[in-house]
């Protein structure tokens, strides 16, 4: 990941004095800044067909305290993203189990309100979900960021008017309040937390490797450009807690991690359906969307991070990077050269007979000068020089065709969704 997430505040003035008021009135004066707690939900999907779109990011926000003191918040993202990429999560979380999964508890949804609705934990109040709009006169906006360096990031702003809403929910009942939304990693963020590299090549080994280097980073103020250090100083939020949950294929061996992970396990399908499909289940498309769900959804596996604050300490960051290694079998397509090979050649010489021999001693007179080698007049068959001249046009338009094309080429892809096809095609018969 070039360059990190940033999370921070505007302050609210009125609300910092409330909020010292309340701490006198209970005695629990403190030194310093006081901040509002947040707990930070991170998952990242990969590797998922692209007909069930599922390279993105869910964000879930958790505020542990009233938002008193917060006028509005912000969410720095290093690359172009636009309103588009951006969708709320609030209904999805209302369906099957999606909660269960979600919060990794048994949660139980409950009284619907205007455009909240709070949750159980064994009977006891959990949390209140909010709904989020994103647009540019409703709760969430998104605005261009450029940076000092030249660079283009984007602001996410949670605005006033969402701030308040939640204050308001707050005041009457349950303090705390859950926001989530989903990030669609699509166009210049398409990388932003990942970056793929080819192990090997394509002649030399019948196997070529597929490494990707996955990072995700939070807060890092090293990373941070001028203009955003300066925004968010000293108005970032107590993060008592961040989970960031990464998603991906069996087919990818994690190789290498910054540091050991809290759990692994493979995806739980059912728990997982409604979250990830949600109104694509229904429609003409929905049983076959829910079938190549199925499909896929046992070869996934959940890498789970986990952070927890000490103390009365807030986590000030948040680094989380793996690689990955897969494998692309390649002995078929040696195989399938081998058959074209030999075809061609006994094409060749049973259609081509009538071709004349080159006589190479022809080309390179000055050898016979020597005494060593009185004369080089042996000929090639004339079918054999065309094929020579066949496979290396092959191996020099392969060639520029990677150089031009990268780790990632189109060819690359179509194979490997014909494999895919392919492979679905036999699980159905």
């Amino acid at each position: 990941m070039n360059g990190t997430l940033a999370l921070w505040y505007d302050k609210r003035d009125q609300g910092t004095k409330v909020t010292r008021e309340a701490q006198r009135v209970l005695g629990l004066e403190q030194n310093g800044e006081v901040h509002p707690e947040l707990e930070l939900h991170f998952n990242l999907w990969r590797d998922f067909t692209n007909s069930l779109e599922t390279n993105f990011l869910d964000i879930g926000m958790r505020f542990r305290t009233p938002l008193e003191q917060v006028k509005q918040f912000y969410l720095y993202v290093p690359r172009p993203i636009s309103i588009a990429q951006l969708s709320d999560l609030s209904d999805i979380l209302k369906f099957g189990q999606t909660l269960d999964a979600v919060f990794n508890s048994v949660i139980e949804p409950g009284k619907q309100g205007d455009r909240h609705f709070k949750t159980s934990e064994f009977g006891r109040d959990f949390t209140t979900i909010h709904s989020v709009e994103f647009g540019p006169d409703s709760d969430v906006k998104v605005e261009e960021f450029r940076n000092d360096d030249g660079s283009t990031g984007t602001l996410i702003i949670f605005t006033e008017q969402l701030c308040e809403r939640i204050r308001a929910q707050q005041a009457e009942d349950c303090v705390n309040s859950y926001i989530r939304f989903r990030l669609s990693l699509s166009g210049p963020s398409a990388e932003l937390f990942s970056q793929e590299v080819t192990m090997g090549n394509y002649f030399d080994t019948s196997r070529v490797g597929q490494l990707e280097l996955t990072e995700f980073r939070l807060n890092e103020r090293r990373s941070f450009p001028i203009k955003i250090a300066k925004l968010s100083q000293n108005t970032q939020f107590n993060v008592r807690q961040i989970h960031y949950f990464l998603i991906r294929s069996l087919r990818h061996e994690l190789k290498m991690q910054h540091k050991s992970f809290r759990k692994v396990r493979r995806l739980e399908g059912n728990l997982w359906l409604h979250y990830l499909l949600g109104d694509k289940l229904h429609g003409d498309k929905g049983a076959k969307k829910k079938k190549a769900y199925k499909d896929i959804a046992d070869q996934m596996v959940i890498y789970h991070w986990r952070d927890d604050a000490k103390g009365d300490d807030s986590i000030d960051d948040f680094v989380a990077f793996a690689s990955f290694r897969t494998g692309i079998n390649r002995l078929w397509a040696f195989l399938v050269m081998a058959i074209f090979l030999g075809i061609f050649a006994s094409w060749a010489s049973s259609t081509l007979p009538d071709i004349p021999d080159i006589p190479f001693g022809k080309f390179i007179p000055f050898i016979e000068s020597f005494e060593v080698v009185p004369s080089l007049e042996f000929r090639v068959p004339g079918w054999v020089s065309i094929l020579v001249v066949l496979l290396i046009s092959a191996g020099v338009i392969w060639k520029a065709w990677k150089a031009i094309s990268g780790p990632t080429s189109f060819l690359q892809r179509l194979c490997s969704r014909a494999c895919a096809c392919l492979s679905k095609n036999r699980k159905s018969k």
